[in-house]
């Protein structure tokens, strides 16, 4: 039984996104959110049957935000603990406390991830007891366990630092734990990403893949209207 559980923040406007808020409206942040979503979602339906999808979400009381988008075949629960490494290990005991033997957690900010990257990542699980998405700012954005292991999301581990995945691949060797790796990707955090993912765009990288359709149409609509640029410049 495998499980994979979508860690995300409600797109809330204001709330979500805001190291963005440098270049985009607190309204423009939620909507570029709920685009990473929808595409995600667009994504899962290729191993939905294989694979069993959830979704867990911050802040708790906020769920009605973003019910409508959230697809039937989604279970969907709270996140619970006081820093990011203890809200991913709950969310990965709650999972296990189900039955499930294969879990892996991920963010909602690489919205060109493709299906077969996830059916790869639960395959390295046959041979490995944890599997790791790289980012290029040198922390993850994919990890997928075997059984529960509290050490891995040690909070000494500054989470939202560059050091992250260095750090997290030293707890699994102390440990004695086998470590593969998957796919880099840059996460959409900052100006920086957003420009690289425009980038990307333009330059056709995206041809032969499942395209992140909503993500695409709202960078190309917004830069059309030149507000990025502008802002950019001027900044």
């Amino acid at each position: 039984m495998k499980a994979l559980i979508l860690m995300t923040r409600v797109p809330i406007p204001g709330r979500t996104k805001t190291r963005l808020m440098e270049i985009l409206s607190g309204d423009e942040c939620a909507k570029l959110h709920k685009c990473f979503l929808m595409d995600l979602f667009n994504i899962f339906k290729f191993i939905k049957d294989d694979i069993q999808i959830f979704l867990t979400y911050t802040p708790e009381n906020s769920f009605d935000f973003m019910k409508r988008l959230v697809p039937d075949y989604i279970e969907c629960f709270p996140q619970q603990g006081k820093d990011l490494g203890e809200r991913m290990y709950n969310a990965f005991n709650y999972i296990f406390d189900k039955g499930y033997k294969k879990v892996a957690l991920m963010g909602s900010d690489i919205p060109d991830i493709q299906p077969k990257e996830i059916e790869s990542s639960f395959k390295k699980l046959e041979c490995s007891d944890v599997v790791l998405g790289p980012t290029l700012d040198g922390g993850y954005y994919f990890i997928g366990m075997k059984s529960p292991c509290k050490d891995l999301f040690d909070s000494k581990l500054k989470w939202g630092n560059k050091s992250v995945l260095e750090g997290t691949v030293d707890i699994a060797n102390n440990l004695g734990l086998e470590v593969a790796l998957i796919n880099k990707h840059r996460d959409i955090d900052t100006k920086e990403d957003l420009f690289a993912f425009k980038q990307k765009i333009d330059s056709g990288e995206f041809k032969d893949t499942i395209l992140p359709h909503n993500t695409i149409k709202f960078i190309n609509d917004y830069w059309s209207e030149r507000k990025y640029a502008k802002r950019y410049i001027k900044g």
